[in-house]
Parts: structure tokens; C-alpha cells; sequence
């Protein structure tokens, strides 16, 4: 019993996960396009980081992307039969 919570668990996070996804490339796409804008808070404030911040999710999404995909290959080993 406690094996199929901790599994739906996890296909909760890796769903969640691809909504993520989808929103942060959303939102890095408009970066790019200037159609967002990020701007620093520093001592010096006001700069513009947009680009720096569309790159920031940039490798942000492909390193959940990679947690989505190590799942789904271990729930497709998991459902192929033993020869």
C-alpha cells in the first residue's frame, strides 16, 4: 500500500513538474521578446536582466525536462515484459 502512495506521489510531482515546464517556457519566451521585463534590485538597481534571467530558465527547464524524462524511461522499463 505504501509502494502505490509513494508512486502516485511522484507521478503528482513529474505532472506538476511538466506544468512548470510549460509556464517557465512561457515566461522565458516572453524575456526574449521583450514583452517581460526583469530588473535588479541591487545596490546599483534598475538594470535590466531580462536576458540573464531567460537563460537562468532556460537551464532550469532543461534540467526538469531531464527529471521528466528518467521517470518516464523508468516507468517504460518497468512496464516491459522480461524476456
Amino acid at each position: 500500500m505504501a509502494r502505490n502512495t509513494v508512486r502516485t506521489a511522484r507521478h503528482a510531482f513529474i505532472e506538476n513538474l511538466k506544468l512548470v515546464i510549460a509556464e517557465y517556457q512561457a515566461t522565458m519566451e516572453r524575456l526574449i521578446a521583450g514583452t517581460d521585463q526583469v530588473f535588479s534590485t541591487g545596490k546599483y538597481g534598475g538594470e535590466d536582466i531580462s536576458v540573464e534571467t531567460a537563460a537562468h530558465y532556460k537551464q532550469l527547464i532543461s534540467h526538469y525536462k531531464a527529471v521528466v524524462l528518467r521517470f518516464e524511461n523508468e516507468q517504460t522499463r518497468k512496464v516491459q515484459p522480461k524476456l
